[in-house]
C-alpha cells in the first residue's frame, strides 16, 4: 500500500511538473512565432538588398543536384518552382517556432550558474502586471546559445553552397557575406525570442513581509494570499492571454510583412520569362527579347558590375582576376552561335541563334600565362552557384567564347550579364551564365545538372518544320512552301531532305547560307500537293561531317531528344 501511494505521488508530481513545463512552453511558442517571422523577414530583406541566397534556396541547392534527372523533372512538372520554395519557407518558420520552448528551459538551467534567477521560472506562474524589465544574463545567454547552435548547424548543412551571392561577388567574398548574413538571421531570431518572451511574462509577486509577534489581526495577511512564486489561476489566464495576443499579432503583422517582401521578390523573379521559347518561323538571328530562356532559379542574379570580377585559377601559370574593362582589352571576336536546351527535342522551340562577342577561352588562358601540366578540364562557376565542367581540349577546339555582348548589345540580365560562356555544339546548360570563376582542373567536377545524370556531350543533329503545321489543310494544286531549321552543333549542316510520303521518297531542300559553321541553317522546300487526303511529311538532315540525323525516337530526359520531325497535313 505504501509503495503504491509513493508511486501515485511520484506520478502526480511528474504530471504536475510536465503541466508546468507545458504551460511555460505556450508563451515560448508565442514568442517563437514572432521571432521566426521576424528572422524570416530579415532573411528576405537581405535577399532583396544584398543578394544573399535564402535558407530556403540553400535547401534546394543541397537537395536538387542529388536527384536523378527523371525525378527532378517529375517534381518540377508536379510542383513547379514556387511551391517547393514556399513549402520550405513555411517549414523554416515552423522549425523556428518549435525550437522556442528550449529557451525557458535553457535559461532556467543557466541562471544558477550565473548567480541570477531567470525573469520567469518555467515551473510556475505569478500574478501581477506584465514584466517591464529586460531579459537577464541567463536569458540573453540562452538566446545566444540557441542562435549560435542554429547558425553552426546551418553552416554544417550548407557549407558547399554558401559561396552564392546574386550581386556577383567573387567566390570567397560571396561565401563570407553569406556566412555573416546567416549569423545575422539567427541573431535576429534570438533577439526577438528573448525580448518577446520577457514582454509576455508577468512581474514576480513580491514575498509577503514576515509576521511579527505584536502584529494585530487586522494587519495579518489575508488567508487567500499566495506565497511568492506560487501559481495563481488569474495569473495563468492573463499569461496565456498575453501569449495568445503576441502569437496572433505576430502572425498578422509578420504575415503582412512577409507577403509584401514575397511580392517584391516575385516582381524581380524570372517567372515572366523563364521557359520562354523562340517563335516560328525564326529569323536567321534571334532578337534578344525572343531568345529562349531556361534557368534553375526563381530569382536570377542581378550582378552589380562594380562588385563583379572574373577569377581564373587552378592549373594556370598566373592565376588572377579580370574586370570587364580588362577583358575587353583582350583580343575579341564576334561569331554566330546557336544555343539549344537539352529539353528541346527534335521539334521544340527552346533553340535560338545570336551573334556573340567576347574573348575566346584560349586567348583568356594565354593572358594568364597558359595552362600548367595536368590541365584536362574546365570548371565554370556562376554567381548563382551553378557549375559545369567540360574537357579543356573540346572547349578549345570549338573556340569557346566568354561573351559580354549579344547581338551588338551588352548581355541582358537573364542571359548572363556581364559575362557568360558560349560553348558551340553543346546544350545550353553547359554555357554557364553570370560567370564569376573559371578553374582549370585535372579531373572533371560534376555540376548541378551533371550530378543529376543529364547528358553533357555534343548536341545531336536536328531538323524541324516551321511550316506547314501539323493538321493544316492545304488546297490541292496550290504551291506550298515547307520550311524550317536544321542544326548540327559545331559540325554544321551539309544537307536537308524532305519527304511528303511518310519517308518512302526524299527530296533535297534548299539551304540558306549559314551565318557560321556553329549556327543553325534555315531550309525551304516548295511543294505542290496534288493528291487529296492525308500526307505524312518528314524532314531529315545530314551534318557537316556527312553523318545522318539519328532516326531513333528518344525522349529528352536525360540524354536529349533524337528522331525525325513528322507532321500530317490534309490536302483537299
Amino acid at each position: 500500500m505504501l509503495s503504491a501511494l509513493r508511486a501515485r505521488g511520484a506520478t502526480s508530481a511528474l504530471i504536475a511538473r510536465a503541466g508546468a513545463y507545458a504551460r511555460a512552453a505556450l508563451p515560448a511558442l508565442a514568442a517563437g512565432v514572432v521571432a521566426s517571422l521576424f528572422a524570416t523577414a530579415i532573411m528576405l530583406v537581405l535577399r532583396l538588398i544584398f543578394g544573399v541566397v535564402t535558407l530556403s534556396e540553400l535547401v534546394g541547392e543541397r537537395i536538387l543536384p542529388n536527384l536523378d534527372a527523371g525525378t527532378f523533372v517529375h517534381l518540377l512538372v508536379v510542383f513547379g518552382k514556387i511551391r517547393p520554395l514556399l513549402y520550405t519557407l513555411t517549414g523554416q518558420i515552423v522549425l523556428g517556432i518549435l525550437v522556442a520552448p528550449l529557451y525557458p528551459i535553457l535559461a532556467a538551467r543557466l541562471a544558477p550558474r550565473l548567480g541570477a534567477a531567470p525573469s520567469t521560472p518555467p515551473t510556475s506562474f505569478t500574478s501581477g502586471p506584465p514584466s517591464t524589465r529586460w531579459p537577464g544574463r541567463a536569458e540573453w545567454l540562452a538566446a545566444g546559445l540557441i542562435a549560435l547552435g542554429m547558425w553552426l548547424l546551418a553552416l554544417a548543412l550548407f557549407w558547399p553552397v554558401l559561396a552564392e551571392n546574386l550581386l556577383g561577388f567573387g567566390v570567397a567574398t560571396a561565401q563570407t557575406i553569406t556566412v555573416v548574413a546567416v549569423a545575422g538571421i539567427f541573431a535576429a531570431y534570438g533577439l526577438a525570442l528573448a525580448l518577446v518572451y520577457a514582454a509576455i511574462q508577468p512581474a514576480p509577486t513580491p514575498a509577503a513581509p514576515p509576521a511579527t509577534a505584536d502584529a494585530s489581526p487586522a494587519s495579518a495577511p489575508a488567508t487567500d494570499a499566495l506565497p511568492a512564486g506560487a501559481a495563481h489561476p488569474l495569473a495563468r489566464r492573463a499569461l496565456l492571454a498575453r501569449a495568445g495576443i503576441a502569437a496572433v499579432a505576430g502572425l498578422v503583422l509578420g504575415g503582412l510583412s512577409l507577403d509584401a517582401l514575397l511580392q517584391a521578390i516575385s516582381a524581380r523573379s524570372n517567372l515572366a520569362y523563364e521557359g520562354m521559347t523562340t517563335p516560328a518561323p525564326p529569323p536567321a538571328i534571334t532578337p534578344n527579347a525572343k531568345f529562349y530562356v531556361v534557368s534553375k532559379n526563381v530569382l536570377d542574379p542581378g550582378v552589380v558590375l562594380a562588385d563583379w570580377s572574373l577569377a581564373v585559377g587552378g592549373l594556370v601559370r598566373r592565376p588572377g582576376t579580370f574586370d570587364l574593362d580588362s577583358l575587353r582589352a583582350l583580343p575579341s571576336e564576334s561569331r554566330a552561335i546557336t544555343l539549344e536546351c537539352i529539353a528541346n527535342g527534335v521539334k521544340g522551340h527552346l533553340i535560338s541563334n545570336a551573334i556573340w562577342r567576347g574573348v575566346t577561352l584560349g586567348a583568356l588562358l594565354a593572358a594568364r600565362g597558359g595552362i600548367a601540366p595536368g590541365a584536362k578540364h574546365v570548371l565554370f562557376t556562376s554567381a548563382d552557384g551553378y557549375q559545369s565542367s567540360l574537357p579543356l581540349a573540346d572547349l578549345l577546339e570549338v573556340r569557346t567564347l566568354l561573351a559580354w555582348e549579344m547581338n551588338g548589345q551588352p548581355l541582358p540580365t537573364h542571359h548572363g550579364f556581364p559575362l557568360r560562356a558560349v560553348v558551340p555544339g553543346r546544350f545550353g546548360e553547359q554555357s554557364t551564365k553570370w560567370l564569376t570563376r573559371i578553374d582549370i582542373v585535372a579531373d572533371p567536377i560534376k555540376g548541378f545538372y551533371q550530378r543529376q545524370g543529364w547528358y553533357s556531350g555534343p548536341v545531336y543533329t536536328i531538323s524541324r518544320f516551321d511550316a506547314p503545321s501539323g493538321g493544316q489543310h492545304l488546297p490541292a494544286g496550290q504551291p506550298t512552301l515547307a520550311h524550317g531549321i536544321a542544326y548540327g552543333g559545331a559540325r554544321g549542316i551539309r544537307s536537308v531532305e524532305v519527304s511528303t510520303d511518310g519517308g518512302q521518297t526524299w527530296n533535297a531542300a534548299t539551304l540558306d547560307p549559314a551565318l557560321s559553321p556553329q549556327s543553325w541553317t534555315l531550309w525551304r522546300y516548295p511543294w505542290i500537293p496534288t493528291t487529296p487526303g492525308s500526307h505524312a511529311l518528314v524532314v531529315r538532315a545530314t551534318d557537316g561531317t556527312g553523318a545522318p540525323q539519328i532516326t531513333r525516337d528518344q525522349g529528352t530526359v536525360p540524354n536529349g531528344g533524337t528522331g525525325l520531325h513528322r507532321i500530317t497535313v490534309v490536302v483537299s
